[in-house]
């Protein structure tokens, strides 16, 4: 995704007219000629394809930050902007959500003042930035961007936080991940954390009796002390820079009376309840504003909404649970049933982020997608939830309805783990999910990168026999795709065009349905919706264009099994707007780059990188249509194709 050989691959594409053939046609002859075209010869050092970055990008470049969100602010700057967990929140910015640029450190601690450096001591997670543009900006205009972040304060050096926990009705000093917020004109910064110690009005008194009725009506956030009831204290140097008011927020919590055994039985002591993964959203029904985020409710992960009075005021009259780690539901987790998700094996449910669709019936979906398991594992991956409103009640999908999102591990993958922690974007009309994924797939762990896939809705039936639309990833990739067509000015054509093939079995519909098969192993009954179009015999696929269409491109994706990969295309032809005819000869799939191979003589393929494709690059060409013919090698039963895209003049 970095500038990768940027010098546009040398085609020799001016002098296209390599060799000419003469062939009769309808009693006439028809000039054929060689097409000069790149097909991926060319290799960089790590032996990857050296690609023009123009037109394609690959994951394979490894760039940006774990946690990444990337903020679309090409309204106000002409560029989207990539944050993530890194020191004092660095971030980058890209044109074309592929080649990002460092922008430097948006949140300079140094500059925060001795109490903010202190607050923000350690632990500064997964940042999300949010743009508001009638929001004061404090100088007499409009415009404000925040930014939300979690980070622990530096609560054992008692020179700065004096206080002594022993005091009745004092919470502990001892915390984890406090919820914070930061201001800033500029998307580059420099954020600068807001102090509500106008706005929060908690109590900072120790010693304040209350009744147990009071502590039990939710009248005040309380701890006990030897039987007796208190209003809960919060004299802490970081409690002013809190964007949770700690007196609410323990409210809420000792308001549901989150217990243990995944049951609403036993309300927690008040205190700083550690909290991360703030993710901001504006619902586009509504306008109104609301703020997820994952905490903890002893022993669980809970998910958490609260509606945004303004981005520096929750509403806690009007916040919810979204999720709890092994439930499909709430309502399942405060009664203490059905546990149990099937990708679910830790009580990790973290970063969160919705996202909204209104279905072909015009209802509107909201889907809170998350990430679960342990984030230094290759089984590390994002699930999903639906619901019809911001605040839910929101289900957890199975996965035969397309619950597991994003996942490497169902890919079998040989070079991507830990695919997870993730936001979505849009470039023009198409949406991408960008997220992170191990360094080193084998080795795990911290040390992750930023990835980007494209994102298509498709319709599945649900687990009470109804219709449900739902987001599904091409990818995780690791092979080269196209760039976001409103960047390039190229969009994949195919599916405007009228597909055949000489083998009649083939079912064409799946090389045009813009889904690259890319799971091995994934629930069977989801994958019946993400199909390969199988050929029994080297067959030709014609592409006719009702118009004549300017093309600059084909990539045809292999499959995603195996046994059941093509090797070669052994021709591309092109019929010109005149009648013309170009052809490109033996378009090879890169095995050496995309398969592992094995077996005495090294010739039997053990594994193949799934969502790669064999493609030519050719200079524009205005063209009826294309006809493209894969061969399937001798011996083998069938071939799968998993799409077939032509990138054309948008």
């Amino acid at each position: 995704m970095m500038k990768k050989i940027k010098s546009i691959i040398t085609l020799g594409l001016a002098a296209a007219l390599l060799s000419t053939v003469g062939f009769a046609a309808c009693g006439k002859t028809i000039d054929e000629y060689a097409l000069s075209a790149y097909t991926g010869e060319n290799k960089d050092e790590n032996g990857n394809t050296v690609y023009n970055t123009e037109l394609f990008y690959s994951n394979s470049v490894q760039q940006g930050y774990a946690d990444p969100q990337v903020l679309d602010d090409t309204a106000q700057s002409g560029y989207y902007f990539l944050y993530g967990t890194s020191g004092n929140f660095a971030a980058m910015r890209s044109k074309n959500l592929a080649e990002w640029e460092n922008v430097g450190p948006t949140f300079p601690r140094a500059k925060q003042g001795y109490d903010g450096e202190k607050v923000t001591w350690t632990n500064n997670w997964a940042p999300e930035c949010i743009y508001d543009p009638e929001a004061d900006d404090g100088k007499g205009g409009k415009g404000l961007y925040y930014l939300f972040f979690s980070a622990t304060p530096d609560y054992n050096d008692k020179t700065w936080n004096n206080v002594d926990d022993t005091q009745p009705g004092v919470v502990s000093s001892s915390c984890m991940y406090n919820m914070y917020v930061a201001t800033a004109k500029s998307p580059e910064g420099p954020f600068m954390m807001v102090d509500f110690s106008d706005k929060h009005n908690y109590n900072t008194q120790a010693g304040i009796e209350i009744t147990e009725e009071q502590a039990q009506n939710n009248e005040y956030a309380y701890v006990t002390n030897r039987g007796k009831y208190y209003q809960a204290a919060f004299p802490h140097k970081w409690a002013k820079y809190c964007l949770f008011s700690p007196d609410e927020f323990s409210k809420l919590m000792q308001k549901n009376k989150v217990g243990t055994g995944g049951a609403a039985n036993t309300a927690p002591e008040a205190g700083y309840i550690g909290s991360i993964d703030p993710s901001p959203f504006v619902d586009p029904v509504t306008n109104k504003k609301y703020l997820y985020f994952k905490t903890e409710a002893q022993g669980w992960n809970i998910n958490v909404v609260v509606e945004m009075k303004d981005w520096l005021t929750p509403d806690w009259s009007n916040a919810h649970y979204v999720i709890a780690s092994n439930f499909y539901t709430i309502e399942d987790w405060q009664k203490g049933i059905n546990k149990g998700v099937s990708y679910e094996n830790t009580y990790c449910n973290e970063g969160p982020f919705v996202l909204y669709h209104k279905d072909k019936n015009g209802d509107d979906k909201y889907y809170f997608t998350y990430s679960v398991n342990d984030f230094g594992t290759s089984d590390y991956q994002v699930g999903m939830a639906v619901a019809d409103s911001p605040t839910g009640p929101f289900r957890k999908l199975t996965e035969a309805e397309g619950g597991l999102l994003l996942c490497s591990s169902t890919t079998d993958s040989e070079t991507i783990s830990g695919a997870g922690h993730h936001s979505f974007v849009t470039y023009g009309e198409q949406l991408y999910i960008a997220y992170h994924r191990h360094n080193d797939f084998i080795a795990g762990g911290s040390l992750r990168y930023t990835a980007i896939d494209e994102v298509k809705f498709i319709t599945v039936e649900d687990k009470f026999g109804n219709e449900l639309e739902v987001p599904y990833v091409n990818g995780p990739t690791d092979s080269m795709q196209p760039l976001p067509e409103g960047y390039t000015g190229y969009k994949n054509v195919a599916g405007k065009a009228q597909v055949s093939c000489t083998d009649e079995s083939a079912d064409t519909k799946w090389v045009t349905d813009g889904l690259l098969s890319v799971h091995k192993v994934a629930d069977e009954d989801f994958m019946s919706y993400i199909q390969e179009t199988y050929i029994k015999k080297t067959a030709t696929f014609t592409f006719d264009f009702a118009a004549d269409t300017s093309i600059r491109a084909i990539m045809v994706y292999n499959s995603a099994i195996e046994k059941n990969i093509f090797f070669n295309v052994s021709r591309m032809e092109l019929t010109l707007a005149d009648g013309s005819v170009r052809v490109i000869r033996d378009v090879k799939f890169d095995v050496d780059q995309y398969c592992t191979m094995g077996g005495a003589s090294g010739d039997i393929v053990k594994y193949v990188r799934s969502g790669a494709a064999a493609f030519a690059e050719f200079y524009d060409v205005k063209v009826k249509s294309v006809k493209i013919t894969v061969d399937v090698p001798e011996g083998q039963e069938k071939v799968g194709i998993s799409e077939i895209r032509i990138l054309g003049k948008a």
